[in-house]
């Protein structure tokens, strides 16, 4: 769908951001089921043409049949959070906000723009058929759009999205465009562009352990927006291994494919040398880093919030010591030189020191100047 022109996009706001916009959901055994999260379930909404014009479908988010079952309120709550976030999130990278209601039994639903897919479901298919790595085209493209949502909701929302993952990056038709979605475990950030947990020992930092930085693993008393990249860094990393970080250490720790993991790390130390030789977009990352030194129903619900999980902060527990680090590039496929920049920006997003990271504007400036010059060479 395509975003409206300002004028009607804003008159549509103003509908929607009031809570008790009118929205009828029928009950979730009537509806279209995308996807399931812990302790949430987001189906399709499909809506009854108006005047005669076809309306475009809905995703809608709500807790599942368990936690209502459980009167458990949290999730409930982080529906509300997040549709107060959503409304004044106004981005064409972010997934648009639509409307949230509150039935008789006060069970919150979330309704959102409808993608076709999410990063993370395209990347369990690749893995499943053996595709190998997502095209570097669509790579380019992911990392520019979630780096402009992301400059946008460091800089200008002054938010911490605190969940990045690829399963919270939707995309729509073949990466026409690309979105951040669930902010539910989002946080604020002050003035200096930090949380500071010291001094607002309200707020907590839940993310999901795989991707979190290591200043969170760490437990620090003061973050910032470099949290967020450091996951940003993780979601590329997913794009060339196709498996959630740390999942390949899991199979080594369980003794699986012993001979495999070795080949692995082999390969990876041999692009962690043949990093030394990359340049272009990285050079001018760390170079414009350095200027600024001194400047996210109930079908078999259980074990699907089970397999969620285990993709979750689960039980790793003989990998404690891996989370907030950089996984071991596999290299099971051949990567072209296309996948070089890919790479780097892997590991400079990467990196321990959150003052190391590039600021999200930073990489999709870069990307820009990068690409402005390829067109230029070729003119």
């Amino acid at each position: 769908m395509e975003t409206p022109r300002r004028k009607l996009r804003n008159l549509h706001l103003e509908n929607v951001q009031n809570s008790s916009t009118p929205i009828r959901v029928p009950p979730s055994p009537m509806l279209k089921t995308l996807g399931h999260g812990t302790g949430v379930s987001v189906y399709r909404l499909d809506r009854s043409p108006r005047r005669g014009q076809i309306r475009s479908p809905w995703a809608v988010k709500r807790i599942t049949h368990n936690m209502r079952v459980k009167k458990d309120t949290l999730f409930n709550e982080r529906i509300v959070h997040e549709a107060e976030i959503l409304r004044k999130l106004q981005h064409p990278n972010i997934v648009g906000f639509r409307g949230v209601v509150t039935n008789a039994e006060g069970v919150n639903t979330l309704a959102l723009e409808m993608c076709t897919t999410s990063l993370g479901s395209i990347l369990e298919e690749r893995h499943d058929e053996d595709l190998g790595p997502l095209p570097a085209k669509h790579t380019f493209k992911m990392i520019m759009d979630v780096a402009l949502a992301l400059d946008f909701l460091h800089n200008e929302a002054r938010m911490l999205h605190g969940d990045l993952k690829s399963f919270n990056v939707l995309v729509k038709g073949e990466f026409e465009i690309c979105k951040l979605c669930d902010f539910g475990v989002s946080l604020p950030l002050d003035e200096q562009g930090e949380i500071n947990f010291l001094k607002n020992p309200g707020l907590r930092y839940v993310g999901t352990s795989l991707w979190c930085a290591p200043e969170v693993v760490d437990d620090v008393d003061i973050i910032d927006s470099k949290a967020d990249i450091f996951s940003f860094g993780l979601i590329i990393y997913e794009t060339l291994a196709l498996v959630p970080p740390h999942t390949l250490e899991l199979d080594a720790a369980l003794g699986e494919d012993m001979d495999s993991s070795h080949d692995l790390t082999t390969d990876a130390e041999k692009l962690q040398r043949k990093q030394l030789d990359f340049s272009g977009v990285a050079a001018e990352i760390e170079e414009d880093m350095s200027q600024e030194a001194v400047e996210e129903e109930d079908v078999d619900e259980e074990e699907d919030d089970t397999k969620e999980n285990d993709t979750k902060e689960n039980d790793f527990s003989d990998l404690d010591s891996a989370y907030g680090t950089r996984p071991p590039l596999p290299v099971a496929f051949e990567l072209s030189d296309d996948y070089n920049c890919i790479v780097e920006l892997f590991y400079l997003c990467t990196n321990a020191l959150s003052e190391d990271r590039p600021a999200a504007k930073t990489i999709w400036q870069c990307l820009e100047n990068n690409a402005a010059n390829v067109a230029n060479g070729s003119d």
